[in-house]
C-alpha cells in the first residue's frame, strides 16, 4: 500500500540561480542549445536502448556478414548482431550495433543494424535508417543494397505497412539475385517472410520457405535460421521441424531464446518433459545474463513468457513445487517503469509479476494447495487484489473456494457475500443505464422499436461483466452446498450446468462430489482427450474410475499415469490419494516410471552450468562519498536496512531539480517505510555547496532537501551502478532501491529522470516483503 504523503514545498532551483559547469561536460554557456542532460548527442532514437558498452559474448552463432571497416574488432561485433538479430536478442544486437560505431563512426551498416534491432519500432527505426543514410557512400554497393532497402522502408511509416514489408522482401531477393553467395541475404529473406506472415502477408507454401532455409543448413549446418525453420513449422506441422528443434540451441548457445524455441515444437507434440528442459535452459541463460550485467529482467525479449510458459509446463508434469518457486520469483522481479498515463500506474504487458500471479494461482487451484492459497492470498504481497491481473472478484472467488474447501465455512460465506454484493452493484448499474438509456429515448419522440433497441444497447455494455460475475457467484455457491453439513448435492447439481469456462478435470470432480458419476466420467475423460500426456486431467479421471468401481478400466488409466506422471511430485494430494489403489494394483510404494530419454535430441550440457534457475538481485557496488560539508557517507553505513538512491546530473540539471523537489515531499513516507533516500550528484563537493540555499546567517549554507546530497565529480559510482553512457561518455539519471543485505532490488537508468515517487514507494514495500528473494 502507498503511504499517505503530505506535502512540503521545496523552492525548485533555475539554471540563473547555479553557477556554470559541470563535472563531466562543458558549461552552461556550451550546452545551451545542446540536448538536455542524460539525453544523446547523436538524436532522440539513441536515447532510449541499450548505452552501456557491448562485449563479446560466446555462443552467437555460426554467421559472418563482411562490412566496409577497418577494423577486425569491428567486424566482430557486427557479426555478434547478427547472431543475435537471428536470436530475436534485440536489445543486445542494438548493443553490438552501438559498439560497432563506437569502434567506427564511418561503418553504416553499423546504424543498419540497429535499425534492423527496431524494425517495429518506427520512431526509433527511422533515427537509425537516417543516419545510415548519411553515411551511405561509403559503403560497398552490396551494403547500398541493404541500406537502400530499409531507407525505403523506414522513409513512410504511414505508408501501407503490407506494401512496405512486400517492397523489404523485394530488397534480399535482389541482393540474392546479383550476390548469389550471400548467405545472409538469405537468412534474412527467411526471417522476413515469418515477420510477413504475421502481419498479413501468409505463407504461399511452406515447403517453399523451407527449402530456402534447407539451403542454408547445407552450407552452416549450425545456422541460426533453425529459429525460422521452428516458427515457420510451429502451427503447421510441428514434426516437419524436429531437427531444427535439436539444432536450435546449440546453434547460438549463448542465446537464451534460442533454447527457447524448441520449446514450441515439444509443446505442440505434447512432449512436455523435453519442453520444459529446453524452457528452464532459456530461463537459466536469461537469469545469469540479466545478473551479470546487471539488466532488469522484464527488458529482455520473450523472458517473462518463456517462464509463464515453462510454469504451464511444470502444471502438466505435475512439477508443483517447482512451478510455485518459479511463480514466486516472477512475482518478486522489479517492475518495469512503464505507466500507463501521467497519474502513475503502471502498465506492463504481459510482465513477470502479472504472469506469475496468475501462474501462482492456477498452480495452487489445480493441484488444490488450499491453505497455500490463502496464506499467500491474505497473508502476503504474493495474490494481493489488484485491478489488471487479480481483481477483487477473482481475489474473492479464489479465497472463496479454499476456505470452504479447508471447511472454514464461515470465511467461504464471507467472500461468497462479498461476490454476491459485486455482482448486484453490476447489476444495479446495468438496471440505470437501461433506465436512462429508455428515458432519453422517450423524452426523444422515439417509437418503441427504437425504444428496445437503445435498452438493449445499453445493457449489452455490462453483459460480459455480469456473465463473469455470475459466473464466479455460481461455482463458489456450488462448493459452499457441496461442503455444507450436510452437504446440498442437489443444489450443487442444479448450479454445475450453469458454470462456464471451468477447467473439465475440475469440473468433473465436482459432479462426482454432486453424486452423478456418469456426468463425471464424461467430462473426466473429455479432459484426458484434451490434455494429453498431462497428469492432472488422468490423476481424476483415475479416481473417478475408481470411484465407480470400473476396476478394470482404472488400471488401464493407471499404467498409462504411471509414465506421465514419471516425474511429477509424488506429495501432491491428488497423488497422495491414489496410493490406497496403487497398492490395490500391486504397484511399489514410488509408481512412477519416467518416459526414457528420447533418442532425436540435439546437445544438451548441464542445466547447472548455464545458469541459476532463479534470478537473484545483483550486489550494489560499494561506494564512500562526501557531503558539501565534507563529511562521508558510504552504503555500508544503511548495512542491515534498505536505502533508495538517486543519480542526478547536477545543478544545472533542471529535470533532476524536478525530480528532488517531487521526492522531497514523500521523504518521510518513505522514512515510516524504513527506506533512507540519499541522492549522489555529478557535482563536486564544492558545486553542491553552490545547490544548497543560504538559510540564517551568510557564513552557512543549508541542504534544501530532507535527504543528504553527495558528490560523484570523478563519476567513479556512476559508472559501477552502470548510470553512464559508455557510448558518449556521459552520467545518466538513475534510481536504485538497495536492501538492507546490500542487494539491487529496483532500478531505473534512463535518459530523464524517474518521478513517479509514490508508485515507487509502493514497488519498494512491495519488493522488501519478499524477505527471501
Amino acid at each position: 500500500m502507498i503511504l499517505p504523503s503530505y506535502l512540503r514545498p521545496i523552492l525548485a532551483l533555475s539554471i540563473a540561480s547555479c553557477v556554470p559547469g559541470v563535472a563531466w561536460s562543458q558549461s552552461d554557456e556550451a550546452n545551451k542549445d545542446g540536448p538536455a542532460e542524460g539525453h544523446s548527442y547523436h538524436g532522440e532514437a539513441f536515447n532510449e536502448g541499450p548505452r552501456q558498452a557491448a562485449v563479446m559474448i560466446a555462443g552467437t552463432g555460426d554467421v559472418h556478414f563482411p562490412v566496409t571497416t577497418k577494423s577486425p574488432e569491428a567486424q566482430a561485433f557486427f557479426d555478434q548482431g547478427i547472431g543475435q538479430l537471428h536470436g530475436f536478442w534485440d536489445f543486445e544486437a542494438e548493443r553490438s550495433f552501438r559498439q560497432v560505431a563506437a569502434i567506427d563512426p564511418d561503418c553504416a551498416m553499423a546504424y543498419w543494424g540497429m535499425a534492423m534491432a527496431n524494425f517495429f519500432n518506427a520512431s526509433r527505426g527511422q533515427g537509425f535508417a537516417e543516419k545510415a543514410k548519411e553515411l551511405r557512400e561509403k559503403a560497398s554497393d552490396r551494403e547500398k543494397l541493404y541500406l537502400d532497402g530499409l531507407i525505403k522502408y523506414f522513409e513512410d511509416p504511414k505508408k501501407d505497412i503490407k506494401v512496405r514489408l512486400r517492397e523489404f522482401v523485394r530488397t534480399y531477393e535482389r541482393i540474392i539475385e546479383r550476390y548469389p553467395d550471400d548467405l545472409e541475404a538469405k537468412a534474412f529473406l527467411a526471417k522476413q517472410l515469418y515477420h510477413n506472415n504475421g502481419k498479413g502477408l501468409n505463407y504461399t507454401s511452406h515447403y517453399t520457405h523451407d527449402l530456402l532455409m534447407k539451403e542454408i543448413l547445407a552450407q552452416v549446418p549450425n545456422h541460426p535460421v533453425h529459429h525460422y525453420r521452428i516458427h515457420l513449422w510451429d502451427g503447421e506441422k510441428p514434426e516437419n521441424a524436429l531437427d531444427s528443434a535439436a539444432g536450435c540451441g546449440p546453434a547460438a548457445p549463448g542465446i537464451a531464446h534460442m533454447w527457447h524455441m524448441p520449446g514450441h515444437i515439444y509443446s505442440k507434440l505434447k512432449r512436455y518433459d523435453d519442453a520444459i528442459w529446453q524452457q528452464e535452459a532459456s530461463a537459466r541463460i536469461d537469469h545469469a545474463h540479466m545478473i551479470r550485467y546487471q539488466i532488469v529482467p522484464d527488458q529482455i525479449h520473450n523472458f517473462a513468457h518463456n517462464n509463464e510458459w515453462l510454469i504451464r509446463n511444470f502444471n502438466h508434469l505435475g512439477h508443483a513445487r517447482e512451478a510455485l518457486d518459479l511463480a514466486r520469483n516472477m512475482i518478486e522481479l522489479p517492475r518495469l517503469a512503464k505507466f500507463e498515463k501521467p497519474d502513475g500506474k503502471v502498465y506492463q504487458p504481459n510482465g513477470s509479476w502479472q504472469y506469475g500471479r496468475q501462474r501462482l494461482r492456477d498452480t495452487l487451484l489445480r493441484f488444490e494447495l488450499w491453505d497455500a492459497l490463502i496464506g499467500y492470498a491474505e497473508n502476503s504481497q504474493y495474490l494481493t487484489p489488484d485491478p489488471k491481473v487479480i481483481p477483487e472478484l477473482e481475489w474473492n472467488r479464489i479465497l472463496a473456494i479454499a476456505k470452504f474447501e479447508t471447511h472454514d465455512l464461515a470465511g467461504g460465506a464471507k467472500h461468497l457475500e462479498k461476490i454476491e454484493s459485486l455482482l448486484a452493484d453490476q447489476t444495479a448499474k446495468r438496471d440505470k443505464a437501461i433506465a436512462d438509456a429508455e428515458k432519453k429515448a422517450r423524452d426523444g419522440k422515439k417509437n418503441e422499436k427504437q425504444i428496445e433497441e437503445a435498452r438493449k444497447a445499453a445493457g449489452k455494455n455490462f453483459a460480459k461483466a455480469i456473465t463473469e460475475h455470475e459466473n464466479a457467484a455460481n461455482e463458489v455457491r456450488v462448493y459452499a452446498a457441496l461442503t455444507a453439513e450436510p452437504a446440498d448435492t442437489k443444489r450443487a447439481r442444479e448450479l454445475l450446468p450453469k458454470l462456464k469456462d471451468l477447467a473439465q478435470a475440475r469440473h468433473a470432480t465436482l459432479w462426482q462430489r454432486a453424486g452423478d458419476s456418469e456426468k463425471a466420467l464424461e467430462l473426466a475423460d473429455k479432459a484426458v482427450k484434451a490434455g494429453k500426456n498431462e497428469v492432472h486431467p488422468l490423476a481424476v479421471h483415475v479416481s473417478l474410475l475408481d470411484d465407480a468401481g470400473k476396476m478394470e478400466e482404472a488400471r488401464k488409466a493407471f499404467d498409462q499415469l504411471r509414465t506421465v506422471a514419471g516425474t511429477a511430485d509424488l506429495d501432491l494430494p491428488m497423488l497422495q490419494a491414489l496410493a490406497p489403489l496403487a497398492r490395490t494394483f500391486g504397484y511399489p510404494e514410488d509408481w512412477r516410471t519416467p518416459r526414457p530419454k528420447a533418442d532425436d535430441l540435439g546437445e544438451r550440457p548441464e542445466l547447472d552450468t548455464l545458469g541459476p534457475f532463479r534470478w537473484s538481485p545483483p550486489k550494489a557496488p560499494a561506494f564512500s562519498l562526501k557531503d558539501a560539508e565534507g563529511k562521508t557517507m558510504s552504503l555500508a553505513d544503511f548495512e542491515g536496512r534498505p536505502v533508495l538512491v538517486i543519480f542526478y546530473l547536477g545543478q544545472l540539471c533542471t529535470h533532476c531539480m524536478e525530480q528532488l523537489n517531487n521526492f522531497a515531499p514523500v521523504t518521510e513516507n518513505f522514512a515510516e517505510a524504513g527506506i533512507p533516500i540519499v541522492a549522489i550528484s555529478t557535482d563536486s563537493v564544492e558545486g553542491l555547496a553552490e545547490t544548497f540555499q543560504f538559510a540564517g546567517d551568510d557564513t552557512k549554507r543549508d541542504n534544501p532537501f530532507p535527504f543528504p546530497l553527495l558528490a560523484d565529480a570523478n563519476l567513479d559510482t556512476f559508472k559501477a551502478y552502470r548510470a553512464f553512457d559508455d557510448f558518449e561518455q556521459q552520467p545518466l539519471h538513475g534510481t536504485f532501491l538497495i536492501d538492507g543485505k546490500g542487494r539491487i532490488r529496483w532500478q531505473d537508468i534512463s535518459y530523464e529522470p524517474f518521478n513517479y515517487p509514490d508508485w515507487l514507494l509502493e514497488e519498494c514495500v512491495r519488493l522488501l516483503s519478499f524477505e527471501e528473494s
